[in-house]
């Protein structure tokens, strides 16, 4: 059973967005519990005596004098992965909720379809899913949410992950691309391979990703990185 907290300081929004959730996930035949709040404090307080009791989190970009980016960029920082569905009024904020690496951002007043491709994310993201690889000396399974890029360096293959471990294997980057999912990492240089939901930001020559290493991309592939960058923003727009 899925337990999923939301939070909007709006009785009215709060009661419509966790009805539609009961109602989406039911209908999907994924039993679920909702937990109800109006404040972030309430939120806040409650993951600080147990971090791990949601699943997923829906949040209202404006909870009173709180941003519930900051909010959800804080979850991050003290290494909570809970998937967050962002809730909005607005636009404008939704390159800001990019950096809190969000499943979804759905924009008021809302509507089924898009909360329910939302909370088919969170529920790809909560599944486990890892990439296996062959070597000539032994096999690796990896997940593929903690890989953040792969380089090759001397013929090795040099594969990051979050935190801050490196497995080194003998095998081809092109091998390995083949069984990487395409919607999740692109090549942004003949050496690298790199997560698009670990860079922060792009420019010519340079990639910075969300731990702050940087990486090169070759003026051949900027263009490409880019344009997939914006369709992985996109997906959850």
């Amino acid at each position: 059973m899925y337990r999923i907290a939301v939070c909007d300081d709006e009785p009215i929004f709060l009661a419509q967005i966790s009805d539609m959730t009961l109602d989406i996930l039911s209908s999907m035949g994924e039993p679920c519990e909702i937990w109800k709040y109006t404040s972030a404090t309430e939120l806040k307080n409650a993951l600080q005596k147990a971090p791990k009791t949601y699943d997923i989190l829906i949040l209202d970009i404006m909870l009173g004098e709180v941003n519930g980016v900051d909010f959800a960029e804080c979850l991050r920082t003290a290494g909570n992965s809970v998937p967050v569905i962002f809730i909005s009024s607005s636009e404008k904020f939704v390159f800001d909720a990019y950096a809190a690496e969000p499943v979804g951002y759905v924009l008021k007043p809302i509507g089924r379809q898009k909360l329910e491709e939302a909370l088919n994310r969170a529920l790809r993201h909560l599944a486990p899913k890892a990439i296996v690889i062959d070597t000539p000396t032994t096999t690796v399974s990896m997940p593929v949410q903690e890989i953040t890029y792969i380089e090759v360096v001397n013929k090795e293959l040099l594969i990051h992950l979050e935190d801050g471990t490196v497995t080194r294997i003998y095998k081809a980057l092109s091998a390995i691309k083949e069984v990487l999912p395409k919607e999740l990492f692109v090549q942004c240089h003949r050496c690298y391979i790199v997560s698009l939901q670990a860079i922060r930001s792009i420019r010519r020559f340079e990639i910075t990703l969300k731990n702050h290493e940087t990486i090169p991309v070759s003026k051949y592939s900027y263009k490409d990185v880019q344009e997939q960058l914006q369709q992985y923003a996109a997906k959850w727009f």
